[in-house]
């Protein structure tokens, strides 16, 4: 039994992360600037909480120390957009954050620091990008995130810190927040689980390289779990399938026949899109080869599960989005 610690544990793969953990008989202390989640009010009794902020270090270690903490599953981070109009908080949540993990993983000799990180750290790529491809990220998200892998690798190799982590592409699944351009799968499946109409603001034959939610949070606990001696890499691309809007469209109504899913394509969003090259796929190989990933949903599980939560927790998920 692990004393887990999920930083950014009331965010969005972060809650996921905190039932699983919970299930595997973990201690669970769930670090993140918020006090709470509606998602897990159900459980709150169940996990510890300390609210602070990644970037203070007093903060980071109080956190630890006091809840015996011993593995840390980094997911916690500032995200687009604020993150392009204001980099000093990128800088201080995810770059001085995470070597703030580091060190107290290096000082408290922790037994592993498990990281996501992001597709967002490539700017330039073909639709299939190889695994030692150049990152170079053109927003200060994905920086941040190239940055965070090269300390947690620097402290592995120099300070014998198991750190481990995942590259994300676009991870989906109902009541993820934001608004981002790849937004549109979460929208065009939710909205179809609730009933709700949604016009999907890109072109039909538009792609994009996803996994759901439950699969990308396991993804983090099965690399936790696996030989070190087979592993190859600190960090591995992970993605569960590739779709198109329309593919997204088609399975909404296959599960939910009456869903009101129609296209108004947004040129500024289709703009983004493109610049954004979201269809690229990640060589993920070396994740199914060194640590047995492999991803549980598909589309048609995913939306199976997107219409077993909408329906489940309709209060939590059925709120309203912008139109564009």
């Amino acid at each position: 039994m692990a004393n887990s610690m999920i930083t950014g544990g009331f965010g969005f793969v972060g809650r996921h992360l905190v039932r699983m953990l919970l299930d595997k008989g973990d201690n669970v202390t769930v670090f993140d600037i918020v006090p709470s989640s509606p998602f897990l009010e159900d459980i709150k009794g169940e996990f510890a909480v300390k609210v602070g902020s990644l970037g203070n270090w007093a903060h980071v270690a109080e956190a630890i120390t006091a809840n015996k903490v011993d593995t840390i599953y980094h997911v916690g981070a500032a995200i687009p957009p604020l993150t392009e109009r204001d980099p000093a908080t990128a800088f201080d949540a995810n770059i001085t954050g995470t070597y703030n993990i580091l060190e107290a993983a290096r000082l408290f000799n922790l037994k592993s620091v498990i990281f996501a990180s992001t597709q967002s750290s490539y700017s330039d790529g073909d639709a299939f990008i190889p695994m030692d491809f150049p990152q170079r990220p053109g927003t200060f998200y994905g920086m941040t995130k190239v940055c965070g892998e090269r300390m947690g690798e620097s402290y592995w190799r120099h300070f014998g810190v198991n750190f481990r982590g995942v590259r994300y592409c676009i991870v989906n699944g109902p009541g993820r927040g934001g608004v981002n351009p790849g937004q549109f799968v979460v929208w065009t499946l939710q909205m179809a689980a609730l009933k709700r109409p949604f016009k999907v603001f890109v072109e039909p034959d538009v792609e994009v390289a996803s996994i759901y939610v439950k699969d990308a949070a396991k993804a983090l606990i099965d690399l936790n779990e696996a030989d070190d001696a087979k592993l190859r890499y600190r960090v591995y691309p992970i993605m569960g399938y590739s779709v198109t809007a329309k593919q997204l469209a088609d399975v909404a109504k296959k599960y939910v026949p009456e869903a009101d899913i129609s296209f108004r394509v947004n040129a500024d969003m289709m703009a983004k899109v493109k610049s954004l090259n979201l269809a690229r796929q990640m060589d993920i190989s070396l994740a199914r080869e060194d640590w047995g990933f492999k991803p549980e949903f598909d589309l048609d599980k995913s939306m199976q599960d997107y219409v077993k939560q909408c329906t489940e927790n309709r209060e939590l998920l059925n709120y309203e989005i912008p139109e564009f």
